[in-house]
């Protein structure tokens, strides 16, 4: 399919802009301002030819000279890219698209005192360059889909058999028929809780652990039992007696790059849960988002932490919202066929379906993941030794530093971090403090601090960290 460079015509530039005259500088320069505000907010799509600087000078009532500086400005910037003979197209720089962490995180000015630092979000920007190929990919393709009145059957090349050959590579047997995918980790958990999970329904889970999985437990009335993790791991005996006392329905357990702490379940901690899973009559969700975070310097993808290869109550639940995007709503549940066939029975699953242009959007990336992984891993390794590197200063705080993930969960040694983070948004950082990811409201010395952000951004948060802790230090 053919994709012809659209162009903007020079007449609908006044309604495009805005009132974009208002402000102090040279005209070219708040012009060029106003065009960056729109590509950045879509009113102006990226790729779109700008008109002729005559045909713009005319319609804005401007010396052309004026929109050719305008336009020198936003090459400078590469904000446009001009080619002879074929004009000048909307572009984004490289210092946005290859950022690992989404732009409102801090609006790319880290530098700049007082502007807004979001260290709420532990996500990761979407691979720019690999998701809009993969888009007009699918895009061309959503044809044929639509005719067949599906985009993810059960050939070599659907979604679900990409996901299914992916787990046979690890060592696990998988066929489409132990897959069902989801729109995202958080629906599989929501499609469980509606499977197994009554009003009272007991659910052990990881102490500290992934608050949107507390929402869900939660929200399907479930009752929460924490087992604590300690600062190197699991307690797997201690785990075996919670288990034995409570009787759970669900047990949710993050034993790869866990979510907060980073922490990877060991292969001794496996081997000891794999053996005493045997004895309980409970429904085993394992959480993988994480998985493919892996920051260790060359090592093996960590074993799977199965008990028996066909067991019903062993269930894994995997997403690409961590290691790709939270936009693309894909996620799976991997279980025993006749778990998925229970599953997929509820009126609830298809609701909670990814829709189908998602589906061949993820199919077509998830040809370019080990190469986005690649990048991420290398980015996301420099940042958190760059954050480590500053927080290990702090004689006031310690960490752990995390084997892999998204963040570090840091413990606060004279204060809690409800009122760290209170002082902190009075410097516009805004921080989690740690009892959000407590299933018992605990845990409020700690705080979770993601490394998703460029070394710049951390330095202006850990600096305003400091600030607010000195300022705590004050009011003593």
């Amino acid at each position: 399919m053919n994709r012809a460079v659209r162009s903007v015509p020079a007449s609908q530039f006044p309604r495009l802009l805005g009132d974009w005259r208002v402000g102090e500088g040279p005209l070219a320069k708040r012009l060029a301002v106003a065009v960056e505000k729109a590509v950045h907010d879509g009113r102006l799509p990226l790729g779109v030819r700008l008109p002729a600087e005559r045909l713009l000078a005319g319609e804005l009532g401007l010396a052309r000279g004026t929109v050719a500086a305008c336009y020198h400005l936003l090459r400078a910037e590469q904000l446009i890219i001009t080619r002879t003979g074929s004009g000048s197209t909307t572009s984004l720089p490289p210092r946005l698209h290859d950022r690992l962490s989404p732009w409102a995180s801090d609006r790319g000015q880290a530098g700049r005192s007082g502007a807004a630092l979001d260290l709420t979000v532990a996500e990761p920007a979407a691979p720019f360059d690999e998701l809009l190929q993969a888009v007009h990919a699918a895009a061309d393709t959503l044809p044929a889909a639509l005719l067949h009145d599906t985009a993810d059957g059960d050939g070599p090349s659907s979604l679900r058999a990409v996901i299914a050959g992916a787990y046979r590579a690890r060592g696990l047997a998988t066929r489409g028929e132990h897959l069902l995918l989801t729109s995202g980790a958080d629906a599989a958990l929501s499609l469980l809780s509606a499977a197994y999970l009554r009003q009272s329904s007991r659910v052990v889970v990881d102490s500290p652990t992934y608050p949107g999985a507390l929402a869900t437990f939660r929200a399907a009335g479930a009752r929460l039992v924490a087992q604590p993790l300690s600062s190197t791991g699991w307690d797997v005996p201690a785990l075996d007696r919670t288990l034995q006392a409570a009787r759970p329905s669900l047990t949710y357990l993050i034993p790869d790059f866990h979510n907060p702490t980073g922490l990877l379940m060991s292969e001794d901690e496996r081997d000891e849960l794999r053996h005493r899973l045997r004895t309980h009559d409970t429904v085993v969700v394992f959480d993988e988002t994480m998985r493919d975070l892996d920051l260790r310097e060359h090592a093996s993808p960590p074993p799977r932490a199965v008990t028996r290869v066909g067991d019903r109550n062993v269930v894994y639940v995997g997403s690409l919202s961590k290691s790709l995007w939270p936009g693309l709503r894909v996620g799976w549940i991997r279980a025993h066929p006749d778990v998925i066939h229970r599953l997929a029975a509820l009126p609830l699953a298809a609701a909670l379906a990814p829709s189908p242009f998602d589906r061949l959007v993820a199919t077509r990336l998830v040809g370019h993941l080990e190469a986005i992984l690649d990048r991420r891993r290398a980015q996301l390794r420099a940042q958190r030794d760059h954050l480590a590197s500053r927080l290990s200063a702090l004689p006031w705080c310690r960490f752990q530093t995390p084997q892999g993930g998204l963040s570090l969960w840091l413990e606060l040694l004279d204060t809690d971090s409800s009122r760290l983070a209170a002082l902190a948004a009075r410097r516009n950082l805004s921080l989690t403090p740690g009892f959000h990811f407590s299933p018992d409201g605990a845990l409020d010395r700690y705080l979770r601090l993601p490394f998703t952000l460029p070394p710049e951004t951390l330095d202006a948060a850990v600096d305003r960290l400091t600030e607010a802790h000195a300022a705590l230090e004050g009011a003593r």
